[in-house]
């Protein structure tokens, strides 16, 4: 069997594990009240590297904005209704596009949700994406822990100026699901291999 190599080279990347770390002073005040945990997690992590140049973006969660769904499903059980308001704010993408509705930029944007698997499965739909300029990004957060995992990464196809490059090789790996912490080793240069259940990703060095 042929082995499957995907390259693309990284132009910065952010990433946060701390709610002190989020910054929103981009969005007026009066919009930050409404938003939950976890679009206060995408939008400083999107807008930390955001650029005009960017042509497409990717978002990841396993989890995405469940607290939103408990309450709804509770007062449907409740009151036999839902808020449309609350509602629309649990949609999977709906972050990216109030970031984007903000930015006053009009570009394609996708939402991935993968169980276990969603930061790989998410970050291969943003490595094969038909765009150059593309941000992935990966947000879970569980409000009764400290499991709060956020990044961004802005990836192109071809080479720029103080990028780097990695390289995709597509193999099955004996791993049973995505580990956040790796993925921010690689990305820092820690490590020069990550692997997941359905690839390896390498660091040039």
């Amino acid at each position: 069997m042929k082995e499957i190599l995907l390259e693309f080279y990284v132009n910065k990347y952010n990433y946060l594990k701390n709610s002190n770390e989020i910054d929103l002073s981009f969005i007026p005040p009066i919009m930050r009240r409404r938003m939950s945990i976890v679009d206060k997690y995408i939008l400083s992590v999107l807008n930390n590297i955001y650029s005009d140049n960017i042509e497409n973006i990717v978002f990841s969660s396993q989890y995405g904005e469940v607290e939103r769904l408990i309450k709804l499903i509770n007062q449907y059980t409740e009151n036999k209704e839902v808020s449309p308001n609350a509602f629309s704010g649990s949609v999977h993408n709906y972050s990216e596009g109030f970031f984007l509705l903000n930015k006053q930029k009009s570009i394609p944007y996708t939402a991935v949700s993968s169980c276990e698997h969603s930061i790989s499965m998410g970050f291969l739909s943003a490595v094969v994406s038909n765009y150059n300029n593309i941000i992935f990004c990966y947000v879970d957060v569980d409000t009764n822990s400290d499991n709060q995992s956020a990044f961004a990464i802005n990836l192109t196809k071809t080479p720029e100026s103080d990028t780097i490059k990695y390289t995709i090789k597509l193999k099955n790996n004996p791993i049973t699901k995505d580990d956040f912490d790796n993925y921010i080793k690689l990305f820092s240069g820690n490590i020069t291999t990550l692997k997941t259940p359905i690839y390896s990703i390498e660091r040039a060095v």
